[in-house]
């Protein structure tokens, strides 16, 4: 009954109050609602568990090189490893090999492109998620030349064959061959990136052997198997495949990393900032609802006094107090539920393409049990300690600090002092980091790339090999194809070749100088490649600094020329001429080159991811090389790409009907997308430190009010005997300055640490940036100034005569 009693005086008490009750609930409703909706991405990408039986035993198996490790997991496997990795490994339960896949199904309409996946038949076993409907593949069908089959998703099978189970055995045309439909995965299952389709994976280990690094493989840990555990016999098995197999296998390990880490990737740290971005703001906006209780704790002396002079002890106007703060913080959740709801349903859209999980983010259970606890520790953060100060008072203080007008609260003042330090120290260094993002997305769009990629569209290919067996017949549909996309109005030149910069396919290889004594095993030489037809250097800007470019003569039967890049001249070739001389190359499908390439020509440099410097590259010439899944590039000056890729699309449907073009771009939204998650990071991080900037200019202006409110009589009395304007007005500011220069340093001591922790997003630009430190120092302190820059003026107002009359 006494909490019934005291929630409805609350009630009463706060609804008298309108204008410092919205105040409070809307300042929490901005903190709770934003950190509730960073979180509840946090919680999607971050903390839950990926989506399948006993996730923490699955991890992906991976080759990296021990002399030269890569920087993060990958996903590098040949088959003929994995096979001796499958039969020996005791530590793994199952592992598949796999490929992504851009399936191509064509039949009754327009062909179209599908995501998908070639595996081993494990792949369901892995996760645990064997086929609902039907099978997996058999290891008949996993056989090279083996019978074809297909298992769909269970999205698929509901809206494309319409859930109806008489779909088994239904034929697709994958890539141009018949798939019977052997079984459907479960629901939810789209490993690996979302696939629909999964076709069995049949290596030639002939043609593509031990050295053909094109797979990844992913594997289930065996019960009660650690990771540690796992590591220790992969490093043993691979010194045994080292020693047994040195020509491919040298300084080759394979190792073990959790599939959630590769699932989450680079996002990780940028989200923990982000998470710890918004927690700086919600503790922002609990010191300014501190402050405003202790301010409207100050008007209550009387009224507190004479409760107690009634007989009302400390705790039960500490309840009192307590229950008022729990209306006012219920307020506040409830206005920052509404707004983590509306953050959690535009925050995917407004995420780049790459963010893994975004999916997943929603108001669940875990989020809405995080945004009560946060409601429960405002309470505790932002009403405890004030209600404490404010229940203490007696009798004769109370009526002490009304006769004086409160000037002699001096313990009031440093405890608002206090906050107010805290709220500048925390917001600064939220406007560093968002300046250092901002500067770093900056660097991103000024870096020379190298290359032009304006006016460019692309596009991918993939013939297969049952209308395009060999690369004499691929290479002449592709120079058809160039024949007529040239014949496009306002089409100035079109290139083929793989690999184009900025795309998803990077390959690498490695190569021998022939005039050198040949390396031991593993130690060669090694550079990124790519395959260039003669136009590719004129669509794509790219400039050839030494040399020749690769020219029509230089086809199959012509004597095999390479290029390279001023990166690899300087590596490879250190005080000498490249041109003129030879490399044997090595690629990494695992295919051995006996006639060593003459290099004709040295490119400049250029960028194929917008953060990344060009490294050693070499180039050679489609017409020698060949491959079914070709980039096409076309330079069409002043025509929209959508436009062009569009005729594009007709005159290969003209060609080929059951081609459809893959991953329809441009290369500017190619570069683009690269900057797309900086940008995103830029926004939210902008979007908290603007609003820190505004709850601590809010928070600041506030004391300052209210500071001049307690000290009129004094200000009045100071005006009355001759005090300058100037003079009264510095008095005021400083209220406001000192506590923000106090909390300026705080800051940018802890940006330091804060510096260190973003350093990994950041692009060409130090953590200690002086013009980014300047700049927001300087705004911060302007913030402040006109924060404290009306009340100042009204000091220089006050009449005395009304001074003295006051209070």
């Amino acid at each position: 009954m006494q909490l019934l009693s005291d929630l409805r005086f609350a009630i009463r008490s706060l609804s008298r109050r309108p204008g410092f009750t919205l105040a409070v609930a809307g300042t929490l409703s901005l903190g709770i609602g934003a950190t509730t909706a960073i979180f509840s991405v946090a919680n999607a990408v971050l903390l839950r568990s990926l989506p399948y039986p006993d996730a923490h035993e699955l991890a992906l198996v991976w080759g990296d090189n021990r002399e030269n490790p890569a920087s993060r997991p990958g996903g590098q496997m040949s088959s003929p490893n994995f096979q001796d990795i499958q039969a020996e490994a005791r530590s793994i339960e199952s592992i598949a090999l796999y490929t992504t896949a851009n399936l191509t199904l064509s039949g009754d309409g327009p062909a179209e492109v599908v995501a998908g996946a070639r595996a081993t038949p494990d792949l369901f076993r892995v996760f645990a998620s064997e086929p609902v409907l039907g099978r997996s593949f058999t290891a008949d069908e996993a056989r090279f030349e083996g019978p074809k089959a297909v298992v769909v998703s269970d999205g698929y099978w509901r809206t494309r064959l319409g859930g109806d189970p008489s779909a088994l055995g239904d034929i697709l045309t994958v890539n141009g061959e018949s798939h019977p439909i052997v079984g459907v995965a479960p629901p939810g299952f789209g490993f690996p990136s979302d696939a629909q389709l999964w076709i069995p994976f049949q290596n030639n280990d002939e043609g593509c052997g031990r050295g053909c690094y094109l797979t990844a493989a992913v594997a289930r840990l065996a019960d009660n198997v650690t990771l540690d555990r796992a590591r220790a016999e992969l490093d043993e098995l691979s010194a045994n495949l080292e020693a047994a197999y040195m020509d491919s296998n040298a300084n080759l390990v394979h190792r073990v990393t959790p599939l959630r880490e590769i699932v989450v990737g680079d996002t990780g740290t940028a989200l923990w900032i982000l998470l710890g971005a918004v927690g700086m703001v919600l503790l922002i906006a609990c010191a300014n609802v501190a402050n405003l209780i202790l301010l409207r704790g100050g008007t209550r002396r009387t009224e507190l006094a004479v409760r107690t002079a009634l007989g009302a002890g400390r705790g039960r106007l500490l309840g009192q107090l307590m229950v008022e703060n729990a209306v006012l913080a219920s307020l506040g959740g409830a206005g920052g539920m509404l707004l983590a709801w509306l953050g959690t349903s535009t925050l995917p859209r407004l995420a780049p393409a790459g963010l893994p999980r975004m999916d997943e983010v929603g108001m669940d259970g875990t989020t809405a049990l995080f945004a009560l606890g946060v409601v429960a520790l405002t309470v505790l953060v932002f009403g405890l300690a004030p209600s404490l100060r404010v229940s203490r008072e007696g009798v004769a203080e109370a009526v002490r600090r009304n006769a004086h007008g409160g000037v002699g609260d001096r313990a009031g003042r440093r405890t608002r002092a206090g906050v107010l330090v805290a709220e500048v120290a925390l917001s600064i260094m939220l406007l560093l980091a968002a300046g250092l993002m901002l500067r770093s997305l900056a660097g991103m769009q000024s870096v020379d790339l190298g290359l032009t990629t304006a006016d460019v569209a692309v596009f991918r290919l993939a013939l297969p090999n049952a209308r395009y067996d060999g690369p004499d017949a691929r290479l002449a549909f592709v120079h058809r194809l160039e024949e007529r996309l040239n014949g496009i109005p306002g089409v100035e030149s079109v290139a083929t070749g793989l690999a184009i910069p900025f795309g998803t396919v990077n390959l690498d290889g490695s190569f021998i100088r022939p005039d050198l004594p040949e390396p031991e095993p593993g130690q060669g030489p090694s550079a990124a490649y790519r395959t260039l037809d003669p136009d590719a250097f004129e669509v794509l800007g790219i400039e050839v600094v030494q040399g020749r470019a690769f020219e029509e003569t230089d086809r199959h039967g012509a004597p095999p020329v390479a290029l390279i890049n001023r990166a690899a001249a300087a590596r490879y070739w250190p005080g000498e001429g490249p041109v003129g001389k030879g490399m044997r190359v090595q690629l990494s499908a695992g295919y051995p080159e006996v006639e060593p390439r003459t290099v004709v020509g040295i490119v400049d440099d250029f960028r194929s991811q917008v953060t990344s410097p060009a490294g050693p590259e070499m180039y050679m010439p489609s017409a020698q090389v060949g491959g079914s899944f070709p980039h096409v590039a076309i330079r069409a000056p002043g025509r929209p790409s959508h436009t062009v890729l569009a005729e594009a699309r007709a005159v290969l449907a003209s060609l080929d009907p059951e081609l459809p073009l893959i991953q329809p771009s441009s290369l500017d939204a190619m570069v683009d997308e690269q900057m797309a998650a900086p940008r995103f990071y830029l926004v939210l991080l902008s979007l908290f430190a603007v609003m820190a900037v505004a709850l601590a200019a809010v928070g600041i202006y506030g004391v300052v009010a209210f500071m001049l409110v307690q000290r009129t009589r004094e200000i009045g009395m100071r005006i009355a005997l001759g005090a300058r304007a100037g003079r009264v007005v510095r008095m005021v500011v400083w209220q406001g300055l000192g506590p923000a220069l106090a909390g300026l340093a705080i800051g940018l001591a802890g940006a330091l640490a804060l510096g260190r922790m973003i350093s990994g997003i950041l692009f060409e630009v130090a953590p200690t940036d002086a013009l980014t430190w300047t700049g927001a120092s300087a705004l911060l302190l302007g913030v402040v100034a006109a924060a404290t820059a009306l009340p100042a003026h009204r000091a220089t107002r006050i009449p005395p005569a009304e001074a003295l009359r006051a209070e």
